[in-house]
């Protein structure tokens, strides 16, 4: 019996270097088609947490304005008590009010009864995928909820 499998193991050959080329060649070109897809899929992701992120800092900034009729001066006012801390950009991983990354102004003078929040993301800068895959930075307003940027 062991004749048998040792003579076996002898008569039978490996596969031939063609036939590899072949299978690393298939390979390539599956992985070829794939990356940019996994890619794009990245970065419409990222656009999708910063439209959430801008509604949930938009929807601490109403919670705001209940309490005070204002909307405050700067965003970092929020932390204390109508969010936990304010997003990074998920496109650059800058903090807020970093740029390239989320913005905040208030609109009109001293008390503040508007504002816009923003993605600031350039087309040759860190926050390039982005900006590519949605074509335009996104903004919130309190009047316009979320759109591209014009």
């Amino acid at each position: 019996m062991l004749h048998f499998f040792t003579r076996r193991l002898h008569s039978e050959r490996g596969f031939t270097l063609i036939e590899l080329l072949i299978v690393v060649a298939i390979i390539a070109i599956l992985a070829a088609i794939l990356i940019p897809n996994f890619l794009r899929a990245r970065a419409q992701a990222q656009v999708a947490a910063t439209k959430g992120n801008l509604k949930n800092v938009a929807t601490a900034m109403e919670s705001y304005f209940v309490d005070f009729s204002q909307y405050p001066a700067a965003a970092g006012s929020l932390s204390a008590n109508y969010t936990r801390a304010l997003p990074t950009d998920p496109c650059t991983g800058a903090a807020f009010g970093a740029s390239p990354g989320y913005t905040y102004a208030g609109v009109g003078t001293t008390p503040y009864t508007d504002y816009v929040l923003r993605s600031n993301w350039t087309a040759g800068g860190s926050g390039a995928p982005c900006y590519n895959v949605a074509t335009s930075n996104w903004q919130y307003s309190p009047g316009g909820g979320l759109s591209p940027t014009p």
